[in-house]
């Protein structure tokens, strides 16, 4: 069966990007633009994971990952930005329980891989 992800990015080309990278990985996917649209649609639909951009407008990806934790423990939400690699940013990701980090600047390969890996790593842990 096919793994149901969210995909949230205010940036289209983004969301389209990845939509199309995890379709090719066999994934059903629904893209949402803001971190208050990403909070409605978990509240009605069950996922398998969550990948959501670290900078939203309005709600941040940061402070909907907090609430999709606090409602959803078990939800795999793994957090994605442009920023590359950033200990303080990390920190923060880990401090609110997600399930992994992604820099948008990676090779397509090792964002596939990566997002592979925190996937399983997360459905193992439930």
């Amino acid at each position: 069966m096919a793994n149901k992800i969210l995909v949230v990015d205010d940036e289209a080309s983004v969301r389209d990007l990845f939509a199309e990278l995890l379709k090719k990985e066999d994934c059903a996917v629904t893209s949402v633009s803001s971190a208050e649209d990403a909070l409605n649609l978990v509240e009605k639909e069950s996922f398998d994971a969550v990948l959501m951009d670290i900078k939203l407008p309005g709600m941040s990806g940061m402070e909907a990952l907090k609430k999709m934790k606090d409602k959803f423990p078990l939800l795999p939400v793994i957090m994605i930005t442009g920023f590359g690699y950033d200990e303080n940013l990390i920190a923060k990701c880990k401090e609110y329980s997600c399930n992994g980090y992604i820099g948008k600047n990676m090779p397509i390969s090792q964002i596939i891989s990566s997002f592979k890996m925190f996937l399983k790593t997360a459905k193992e842990k439930k």
